[in-house]
């Protein structure tokens, strides 16, 4: 009685050698979202970080020619300071 109850129990969980092929491909699927999801949330920080990256620089820029159009600093200076910060 107990060994019929017990091989019931395994073909019934799918321990046995008959369904083991769908474990390994189920098992690669959740594999393959995981490591998908973790490669779209570093793009997704990447991204953000290098936007801030060029949202700094275009404020630095603007801060530049603000200065160079009142007059604070040379022609050659800005030109100078603003090759600096395109790189």
């Amino acid at each position: 009685m107990h060994g019929n109850w017990g091989n019931g129990f395994n073909h019934m969980m799918n321990f046995g050698y008959e369904n083991s092929w769908w474990f390994m491909v189920y098992d690669g699927l959740k594999f393959l979202v995981i490591i998908g999801a973790v490669v779209i949330v570093a793009r997704l920080l990447m991204n953000h970080s290098s936007n801030n990256r060029s949202s700094q620089s275009n404020h630095a820029i603007d801060i530049l020619k603000e200065r160079y159009a009142r007059g604070e600093i040379s022609e050659e200076e800005y030109r100078d300071k603003l090759k600096k910060l395109s790189e």
